[in-house]
């Protein structure tokens, strides 16, 4: 979620010796009303079957820094990997925005980790894959501010073992950070593997009058670094929790795009859990649905985190974490679901 929490502790974070000169390069759906405008440019699609359940990818897996909480992940299809973003509960100013990377096989067994230092909260990131047997290039908020947000854009290639400080000019860290009008700060992506496009969530003013958007463009734009006023695919609203019927606790949690159609999980720390979807071509700005949801409602301290597709066989799943918190000192574990049925039918 996006608040002031979690941040790790420098004297913690693995330091590589190779180093920085190698990076150089289930319920009744609820039906709710209008929230902003959109151009409706983004080709129709199929949209995922959201009601009841889902289907287990990854059951409570242990990633590198149990201590540290899983704040999102996403998928590299290519290689059949996924990669989870984690952050530490007490954080402090002296080391806010600073995260690891884990990268998993699809059972949730660790194949490699990257340390972070000064990138933000990982509230949401995006793999972009190079090819078979070649690492990929990571999407994940950049340019953390005091209290831990990542205030820029940034793709960087994974490079296990390596300690990436946002900080330090040596490196070379690949700023994408949008330049259209509307844009204000807090870039959040994720990749839609399915039609090849960037989703950037982002906040349009500061917090007191704050505005949450979403923009999409085509990955070669985005990898190109062509993120202005022109090379918007589409643009539109992200309800408030009130357009969505849902309470101030109801925190978001993370966003995936598939098609025409955006996904975005909401709920607190043991509380219900949600999946909203936005049409992305909706003019009118309205939610087409939300659907509560009680995944792993048995697991100790769960918090729903994070949203990706998943491509299997040439089809999309909707992939959505749940984290789980247990013991005191608290140690943390991570759970994906996903669901599969990507259907024509009308609304």
């Amino acid at each position: 979620m996006e608040q002031d929490r979690r941040r790790p502790s420098r004297r913690q974070v693995l330091r590589s010796a190779t180093g920085i000169a190698a990076l150089a390069a289930a319920g009744p759906a609820i039906t709710l009303g209008a929230a902003g405008a959109a151009h409706a440019v983004v080709d129709p699609s199929n949209h995922f079957y959201v009601p009841g359940g889902g289907d287990i990818l990854v059951r409570r897996a242990t990633l590198h820094q149990p201590s540290w909480a899983m704040q999102s992940f996403a998928f590299d299809n290519v290689n059949g990997h996924i990669y989870f973003a984690q952050d530490r509960p007490d954080q402090s100013t002296e080391n806010s925005g600073d995260l690891w990377i884990t990268k998993t096989n699809l059972s949730g067994g660790i194949l490699g980790t990257m340390a972070l230092h000064g990138f933000g909260h990982g509230s949401s990131m995006g793999v972009e894959p190079t090819g078979s047997g070649s690492a990929p290039y990571l999407w994940i908020e950049g340019a953390s501010a005091a209290n831990g947000a990542g205030q820029r854009l940034s793709r960087f290639r994974f490079t296990d073992g390596l300690t990436l400080d946002y900080a330090n000019p040596s490196i070379t860290i690949y700023d994408r950070t949008p330049t259209f009008d509307s844009y204000a700060k807090l870039p959040r992506p994720a990749i839609d593997p399915y039609t090849n496009h960037l989703l950037i969530r982002y906040a349009t003013q500061e917090p007191a009058d704050r505005v949450w958007r979403v923009a999409v463009f085509t990955m070669e734009d985005a990898v190109a670094g062509r993120l202005g006023q022109s090379n918007r695919k589409t643009e539109r609203a992200i309800p408030t929790n009130s357009e969505l019927g849902l309470t101030d606790s109801d925190l978001f949690q993370g966003i995936a795009m598939c098609g025409q159609y955006a996904y975005l999980s909401y709920g607190g720390p043991g509380g219900p859990s949600y999946i909203a979807v936005l049409d992305l071509n909706d003019t009118g700005g309205s939610v087409k649905k939300v659907y509560p949801h009680s995944v792993a409602a048995s697991y100790p301290g769960r918090e729903p985190q994070g949203a990706a597709i998943q491509m299997v066989g040439g089809q999309p799943r909707l992939a959505c974490g749940i984290s789980a918190k247990e013991g005191s000192p608290a140690t943390f574990d991570a759970t994906v679901f996903y669901k599969s049925d990507f259907v024509s039918t009308t609304w």
